[in-house]
Parts: structure tokens; sequence; C-alpha cells
């Protein structure tokens, strides 16, 4: 209405209000960025996605290859929290991609090699938006570059808690404190919130669900193993060695 604060809906509703959000989402874009970058990051894509993308991605700018953090040509150049979690938030991944973002300067990141043509495992199945990542998994292969994502003996050997330390990692959240127990950005602080603040959020689930959780991590356990076993019996057959057991370092200066 004329007024600036009545709406009136098709269906004959009326609301008083103050303030109107269209919460519509947005597109990125980077305008202030040279051509030339972005058509680079255009054509990584292109380059490291066999299928074309969507059409939903060809009306935004696109992400650095690495992680959609930075490129190889222009490490100093960074993109931070650009990522689409399918569960989980933003902001921290935003923190561990700063923290593998330094890393990267420093020329400390120990990235794994992809095939072109092959997505990331983290990739979110199907194409409903662009850049959609598992959480969890995304965290995790962004931690195993910088050396930052915890192993089983470190958190059974390096804690005063360690059965709580175990428990919290399998069936908590991918927290920033569980990226910092160890690695170039290891603090003792974290050892606290894991054992502590983390472990309380757990228990509080309740029996049922902790229950739950532990029967789908035992069969998801079992299922990497059944994997492991084929692809071992797969490369003695093709004298190759195991891809799981390999972390090649990439020449990350060039």
């Amino acid at each position: 209405q004329e007024d600036g604060k009545t709406l009136v809906f098709d269906d004959g509703r009326v609301y008083e209000a103050d303030v109107i959000i269209l919460a519509t989402g947005y597109m990125q874009s980077f305008p202030f960025l040279d051509d030339a970058i972005r058509e680079e990051h255009r054509r990584e894509a292109y380059k490291d996605v066999s299928s074309a993308p969507s059409s939903f991605l060809l009306k935004e700018d696109y992400l650095p290859a690495e992680h959609f953090i930075t490129s190889k040509r222009r490490p100093r150049l960074s993109f931070i929290g650009f990522v689409r979690p399918n569960v989980g938030a933003i902001p921290p991944m935003s923190e561990l991609q700063v923290m593998w973002w330094l890393c990267r300067m420093r020329g400390k990141v120990n990235m794994l090699e992809s095939g072109s043509g092959i997505l990331p495992s983290y990739m979110v199945l199907g194409s409903k938006y662009p850049y959609g990542v598992d959480y969890g998994n995304y965290m995790h292969r962004v931690a195993e570059d910088i050396g930052a994502a915890p192993t089983i003996s470190c958190l059974a050997m390096n804690s005063l808690r360690p059965l709580r330390a175990l428990f919290t990692y399998c069936m908590g959240q991918s927290h920033i404190p569980l990226f910092r127990l160890q690695g170039p950005f290891e603090c003792r602080i974290c050892w606290d919130v894991v054992v502590g603040e983390l472990w309380d959020v757990c228990v509080k689930r309740g029996l049922a669900e902790n229950f739950g959780l532990v029967a789908v991590c035992l069969m998801s356990l079992w299922m990497n193993l059944a994997a492991c076993v084929l692809e071992i019996m797969w490369c003695l057959v093709t004298v190759r060695r195991p891809k799981f057991f390999t972390r090649s370092r990439q020449d990350i200066n060039q």
C-alpha cells in the first residue's frame, strides 16, 4: 500500500511490515578482476570437469581450481568462503581455507594429484549447484594437504583422554579444533576443547542417536575396507601400487 508498511497478498491476506527482505540468494561475480584472470578460471573448470557445466554455473564467475581457493599461476590471490557445503557452516570452512592458503604461500602444501576430467571426491553428486561440497570430506581433504588432519595414533597417544578424543572425532562434526591438534597450527588448548566442549555436545545427543551413528560408522568402515581389499586385488593383477597408499607431492611453486 501507499503507506509503505501494509502488505496485501493476492489471496487477500494483509500484513503490517517494517522491512521486506528478499532472500533470493546471490550470483558470484568478480567484475573488479582482470578479464584474463576470470577467463583463466573458466578454462581450468572446463579442463578439470569432463562434463559440460550446468547452465546455472555459466551465469557465475568461476573459482580457481585448487580446492576453489587459489590457482597454481596466482597463489597470492585467494577466494575464501565461496564453497557451498551440503551441511555444516561456511565460517569454519573459511578458517581452514585460510590455514591452507597460508601454507600454500609458504610452499608447504602436499596436494594429491588428480587426473584430468576427474572431480574431487568431496564434490556433491549431481549439478544442483556449483561448488557444492560434502562438508566433512572437503574439510579433511584440505586439512590433509597441510598435515592437519588428525590420525588415530595422534588422537590415542597425545590426549590425556584418548577415548573421549576418538569418540568426539568419529561422532562429532568437522570443527576447527580437530584440525589444530597437529600440523602447522597445532594448539594445546584445542585438545581441551575436543575432550571438553565438543565431547559434551556429542554426549548430549543421547544414547539412541549415538548408537545409530556408531552403526553407520561401522557400516562405512566395512564398506571402505572391502573397497581397499578389492583395489589391492586389482593392483596385484595389474602390477600397480594402490592409490590410497600414496600422496605425491605436486610442484606447487610453478
